[in-house]
């Protein structure tokens, strides 16, 4: 932040007063800097609310919302009838290392106790690197007005589950492990979930979470599970629904799908120069559940800022962007490697939107050997990208421990995005023998037709005793399952009888026919962490062409986006860009894989499919001349400028990567910017 151009920072400084120029506009905002004893009064035409408290709104006037609303007022079924003022707790956390060598502990006489497992009944602690979501404090306690004195009774909550695996009856932890480990880091703010939502020209509910659609003024995404803790967290462990309502149990009733963020959400609905990211956006209860993560909130972040500067250039309302600049926005995002999901790179500065693009090499679809297998006692799919324009046949790798041969059924879908299956109509099916045994390649002839650069699914109805051979990634590893590929299988819903106490406290009896988007059969539930199920293709489907490099987006959505060149031939790997008349550039913008799918917490780690050295050339009509030459990157995106140059040929060779045999890149991008 410090090195950016045209940003005045206030470090650890306190909002403490809202100056108001009328009810809908904020004129300036009083803060009181610790440590420098300063304090400042900040005018400014927009303003964002960050805080996650809604604090700023709040002192402004803005309309928001506080707990649940009720089932009626979004039509959401997941709703409780009546609104409340239900909230969940906050939360401190731990991180502790491994000292080498034995390190004490003993629990503080203040602190609480927790003798064996049993008294934290459902609140995993096996990994004891890092601390858990679980030590959390809410109801009766006020997570604004009673901040303190939640902080004190989780820290009494935190130290008493540490003495519980260092000292204490903890079978989930190795002994000899969790007697080397010493707490390296104990917060002592607590962090808040649940609080204040504005209200702007767009409420996000439960259908948009659950079925979503295109939003025109889309600008972040998020898809985290609609996630409502216990009110009381820790405070009710005593409780008979103490147990959270966990999504692989209820995925039916509280699973998501990505989904688009739009300005509208944004802003505020009355205070029309109020700006939100974070915790505080425009959502119901249900929506917030989902949206209020980090990692949604720092998307939104990065969206508000572009839309605000937007605003500030054109010197109009939030509003007014929504409604005549979204697209413009989009695409700041995009350059700046933002994602949202479906809208593509249509940047007219962009030089390289004009170029043919060529490469050494490609490569073809192909599934990895597998190291496990998935019985089909639920119905289990498929995803994959087609190159060509029919699907002769379709192979799967399964294992029949039936004792006989049987027969199976195969269907073929379209899917508009790698993560959705909610096509309702086979394209073909077909059905053929699975004859017993083990790892056998099984041939479905679908002979369809199909439109090429699109994905498609195949899916297994439920057969108990057979086997579809998979494959999961091993953390750390170079990724081997094919981009734009994802597996799912299809859940059961459970009936409200079999539900925990916990889900039926905080949710009423809904049947399947009410969760927006599940169909007749309900939602397909993706196979995370890397797995793919084994899979062949006739014809052979080539969806990493280096046409990739130019084309979507920045991150499989509707299609792979990535050129990946064929592992079958060794690096270097070039790719070239060609114009049909000599352009001049002087920005080349890169953007490599850095598996976005995983969460990898190993240290000093590099993600492996990263390039690591290359070299950008321009061709002046004799020979190649260097541009750039770079050695031990492991950054997702990367910019180069340099004194412009006019050219009809730029290439890009890839040297070598952390740890891959491919080289692969999402997009390149040339640009004329008039700066160094």
């Amino acid at each position: 932040m410090i090195t950016e151009k045209n940003i005045t920072h206030y470090l650890n400084t306190h909002m403490h007063r809202v100056f108001m120029k009328d009810p809908a506009h904020i004129e300036s905002i009083f803060v009181v800097q610790l440590g420098t004893e300063k304090s400042f009064n900040l005018k400014g035409e927009y303003f964002v609310d960050a805080t996650g408290d809604g604090m700023l709104g709040a002192l402004a006037g803005a309309d928001h919302r506080w707990g649940r609303e009720a089932r009626a007022e979004y039509s959401e079924s997941l709703a409780p009838e009546k609104a409340d003022e239900t909230v969940m707790g906050n939360t401190l956390f731990f991180r502790a290392r491994d000292a080498g060598r034995s390190v004490p502990f003993k629990r503080p006489g203040w602190a609480l106790e927790f003798p064996d497992d049993k008294s934290l009944y459902h609140r995993g602690h096996s990994f004891i690197d890092g601390g858990y979501w679980w030590i959390e404090v809410g109801t009766p306690y006020h997570p604004i007005k009673d901040n303190n004195e939640i902080r004190h009774e989780a820290l009494k909550q935190l130290l008493g589950i540490w003495d519980h695996i260092k000292n204490q009856s903890c079978s989930q932890v190795d002994r000899e492990k969790a007697d080397r480990y010493g707490l390296d880091f104990v917060g002592f703010w607590p962090y808040k979930r649940a609080s204040r939502r504005m209200i702007g020209d767009y409420v996000i509910t439960q259908r948009d979470i659950q079925d979503p659609g295109t939003l025109d003024d889309a600008v972040a995404y998020g898809v985290w599970h609609i996630d409502v803790h216990v009110p009381g967290g820790m405070l009710a462990r005593n409780e008979e629904p103490y147990a959270p309502p966990g999504r692989e149990a209820n995925w039916q009733d509280l699973c998501t799908m990505v989904y688009p963020i739009p300005i509208r959400s944004l802003y505020s609905r009355n205070v029309t120069n109020l700006f939100m990211a974070g915790r505080p956006i425009s959502c119901s209860y249900l929506a917030f559940a989902s949206s209020r993560v980090l990692s949604t909130g720092s998307i939104c972040g990065q969206a508000v800022g572009i839309v605000a500067a937007l605003a500030n250039r054109y010197k109009v309302s939030p509003g007014e962007i929504a409604r005549t600049h979204a697209a413009e926005a989009q695409q700041m995002i995009l350059r700046q490697d933002g994602h949202i999901p479906g809208i593509e790179n249509t940047d007219a500065a962009d030089l390289a939107l004009r170029a043919r693009v060529t490469s050494s090499s490609e490569a073809p679809l192909g599934f990895p050997d597998p190291n496990g297998s998935r019985e089909l006692t639920r119905p289990h799919a498929q995803l994959f990208p087609v190159s060509s324009d029919r699907i002769d046949a379709v192979e799967l790798l399964l294992t029949s421990k039936t004792g006989s041969s049987g027969r199976i059924r195969m269907g073929l879908r379209e899917a508009p995005y790698v993560w959705d299956f909610r096509a309702a109509h086979d394209i073909a099916s077909v059905e053929t023998t699975v004859p017993a045994g083990d790892r056998q390649w099984v041939r479905f002839p679908l002979g369809a037709r199909v439109t090429p650069g699109k994905l498609y699914y195949v899916y297994l109805e439920a057969s108990p005793g057979i086997f579809w051979n998979s494959f999961r990634e091993q953390s750390g590893e170079p990724c081997r399952l094919p981009v734009g590929c994802t597996a799912a299988y299809l859940p059961p819903k459970t009936s409200f009888a079999e539900k925990s106490g916990t889900f039926r406290e905080l949710f009423p009896d809904v049947a399947l026919k009410d969760i927006p988007g599940a169909g007749e059969a309900g939602h397909w539930q993706p196979l995370t962490g890397g797995t793919g199920l084994c899979l062949r293709l006739t014809p052979e489907s080539l969806p990493f062409g280096a046409g990739n490099l130019t084309k979507g987006t920045n991150r499989p959505d509707k299609w792979t986006n990535i050129w990946i060149s064929d592992p079958a031939k060794q690096l270097p790997a070039v790719f070239e860009l060609r114009w049909d008349a000599p352009v001049s550039f002087d920005t080349v913008q890169l953007t490599f894989d850095t598996d976005q799918n995983k969460r990898v917490i190993l240290p000093l780690f590099r993600y492996p499919d990263c390039v690591k050295d290359y070299t950008v050339e321009y061709h002046n009509g004799n020979g190649w001349q260097p541009l750039v030459e770079e050695k031990g990157n492991y950054i997702r995106r990367r910019v180069h400028r340099f004194n412009a140059v006019k050219a009809t040929r730029l290439r890009v060779t890839v040297l070598a990567t952390n740890g891959s045999d491919t080289a692969r890149v999402y997009e390149v991008r040339v640009y004329q910017d008039g700066e160094k």
